[in-house]
């Protein structure tokens, strides 16, 4: 077991939790052949030396900054936001509520279905202020088609969104390839979310099923690429130990 401090939104230390060593790795694996957010470049990876030819492996990446499990930056949708690189790393470490809302899926129609502020609000009882919300909704559940998968996934209404701020939800992440209706008009939930400086974790892995209902310690570490819009992101949950 390790003990690990908790911190507040100002990094001032409040508090210890002990976690277990064990940890669900919720991130997906980022491959050539992954689906991606319609519009988005498909990752590739190509050989520039080999340990055959060149004594060693190295290799050229391109993929786009919302490639995987990855974080939203407010310059992603604010004109005069932050970058990844200046998002606060604490926004993504603490304590975590995974919430189910798997439900919402025998109710898909063909733009995926929201979550209002009343599937929220079942859970008010159990999720503190400076929490990271976890939402398992199953869109990404790999047996489904990748049309559906890509483009009928549940996502955060904006009523929901507003349920976040106003509970001071430090950070949300979803299983879905985005927190915003597929092919939106306007961008509310991202705008509310980020304007209130919430953090956005997105296209966490089906592996997040196992964990429903747990309260656990979560670790997310965005790569700090100067001034852009997002990153791929590693996402580690750990059991807390009373």
């Amino acid at each position: 077991m390790v003990k690990k401090r908790i911190h507040n939104s100002d990094n001032d230390v409040t508090d210890f939790v002990t976690i277990s060593k064990s940890l669900h790795d919720l991130t997906n694996v980022i491959n050539n052949d992954m689906l991606v957010y319609p519009g988005d470049p498909k990752p590739h990876f190509q050989s520039i030396s080999t340990i055959e030819e060149n004594q060693v492996n190295v290799t050229s990446i391109i993929l786009g900054s919302h490639t995987g499990t990855h974080v939203d930056a407010p310059i992603h949708f604010e004109a005069d936001g932050e970058g990844i690189s200046d998002v606060a790393i604490n926004k993504f470490i603490g304590e975590t509520m995974i919430l189910d809302m798997s439900d919402l899926e025998n109710r898909h129609n063909i733009g995926g279905k929201g979550i209002t502020a009343n599937e929220f609000e079942k859970y008010s009882h159990i999720v503190k202020k400076d929490d990271i919300v976890l939402l398992y909704t199953g869109s990404n559940d790999p047996s489904k088609a990748p049309e559906s998968i890509m483009k009928r996934f549940s996502y955060i209404e904006s009523s929901g969104a507003d349920w976040i701020v106003d509970h001071r939800i430090k950070c949300v992440g979803i299983d879905s390839f985005s927190v915003e209706k597929y092919n939106f008009t306007t961008p509310l939930t991202h705008k509310k979310l980020l304007s209130n400086k919430v953090g956005i974790i997105e296209n966490l892995s089906p592996e997040l099923k196992k964990l429903i209902g747990k309260r656990m310690y979560l670790i997310c570490t965005p790569i700090p690429l100067k001034g852009l819009d997002g990153s791929p992101a590693r996402v580690i949950a750990f059991n807390l130990l009373e």
